[in-house]
């Protein structure tokens, strides 16, 4: 049968065509967009189980697997930003074999402020059984995974909740580029808690600051960290007036090695001068934000972060609070946008709060304390690299608090 008006060159043509282009269409479906995406989570992650999108789907290890803390609060929330606005079209959910996830909700959301649900499953107790939800396209950037409750009984407690992996799949992105707003990373970020504080920050507020008059604080740390002494606005410097204010015969000492460009290996060889003429009784680190700026590869900050904190806990007895890097501001309108374009502090964070996960140091999460003051962004910072004196205030708040007392600016 001959196709009126169609030659047979003609028809050939159209269905080759046809054959070439089909391919191209598969391949977006085929692409998991969550992958090394960043996510957060409402409550604390298990240490060392943080395989929620990185692309490994059937282990029940970690850290190829995800598995929350065994807190008790639920739900619990993750939610993955996706970067840009995509279509999305399938999501997949993968239970473990370490049992304890059971009812689980899906939803999407373009800003973080609305989220609209798409789908509730129910995890069997003994078995991988993944969530395979496909729907009509939508433009979405976020992904959040509703956990309600547990089946209890599972690894390393009842309210421990363990996922293999989350895919997304979709077309896109809608949005020309990946969207670099300090609004969006702050928003993110107030998901999790602020403030990490392991048993040795209890020890710490008993025996020492309730019954010790004189306080050394030290500082390791980049040019985040670095403060001029005359500087009253500046967290360090907020911090270690709060602790002469405590009590009206109390003393705090600042011994404050912080330095641009200085790296955690630089800050191993100043550990030495925390310990004489004694010891200090708080040690703050704070690095990341040159190392982000310098382009200083992953796995060489890690290891040397790592080496860091071994060897602070080997040769210095006092408090270790870990501070980590604010996000950039990424405003074009404001001073030293070139030298963070491209740039970001996010992966060095992660890699902070892996090491310290491992370790009895206590946690501020700088990004958390300002996503809380995320209304009022752009009063948050001086430029694309700089914290504001209200951002400050808001950090050296959160300090005061983990250290056991209310903060006040007045």
């Amino acid at each position: 049968m001959r196709l009126p008006g169609v030659g047979r060159n003609r028809l050939c043509m159209l269905i080759m065509a046809m054959l070439f282009v089909a391919p191209a269409t598969e391949a977006w479906a085929t692409a998991n967009l969550a992958h090394d995406k960043l996510y957060q989570c409402t409550t604390e992650i298990l240490p060392g189980w943080t395989g929620l999108t990185d692309g490994v789907k059937d282990s029940d290890q970690a850290p190829a697997c995800f598995a929350s803390d065994n807190s008790a609060e639920f739900p619990k929330e993750i939610i993955i930003d996706l970067d840009s606005i995509y279509k999305v079209i399938k999501i997949l959910v993968y239970n473990s074999l370490n049992g304890n996830a059971r009812h689980i909700a899906v939803s999407t959301s373009l800003d973080l402020a609305d989220f609209e649900k798409l789908r509730e499953y129910y995890f069997p107790p003994d078995q991988v059984q993944p969530l395979i939800h496909s729907f009509a396209p939508r433009q979405a950037r976020y992904i959040k995974i509703t956990l309600y409750d547990t089946w209890r009984g599972g690894l390393n407690g009842d309210n421990c909740l363990y996922l293999r992996e989350v895919e997304v799949y979709g077309e896109g992105p809608a949005s020309p580029e990946p969207s670099e707003s300090a609004r969006d990373i702050l928003r993110l970020a107030a998901l999790q808690p602020p403030l990490v504080a392991p048993h040795s920050v209890r020890l710490f507020q008993r025996y020492c600051l309730q019954s010790q008059p004189r306080i050394v604080v030290g500082i390791l740390g980049d040019s985040f960290a670095v403060s001029d002494h005359s500087d009253e606005t500046y967290w360090v410097t907020l911090l270690v007036a709060q602790l002469r204010d405590r009590h009206d015969s109390a003393q705090a000492e600042l011994r404050n090695l912080a330095a641009r460009g200085q790296s955690p290996h630089k800050g191993v060889e100043q550990l030495s001068q925390l310990l004489e003429p004694e010891a200090v009784d708080i040690l703050i680190v704070a690095y990341g934000t040159d190392a982000a700026l310098a382009g200083v590869p992953a796995a060489r900050f890690r290891r040397e972060f790592q080496y860091l904190l071994t060897e602070t806990f080997n040769r210095l007895p006092a408090l270790v609070v870990v501070v980590t890097p604010p996000p950039f501001a990424y405003q074009r309108n404001l001073a030293n946008y070139w030298q963070v374009e491209g740039k970001q502090t996010i992966q060095m964070a992660q890699i902070i709060e892996g090491v310290v996960s491992l370790t009895e140091c206590a946690l501020v999460r700088t990004a958390a304390v300002l996503g809380r003051q995320v209304d009022v962004i752009p009063k948050l910072y001086q430029d694309n690299i700089t914290l504001s004196g209200e951002a400050h205030q808001a950090l050296a708040g959160a300090l005061s608090q983990l250290l056991g007392y209310n903060y006040s600016s007045d």
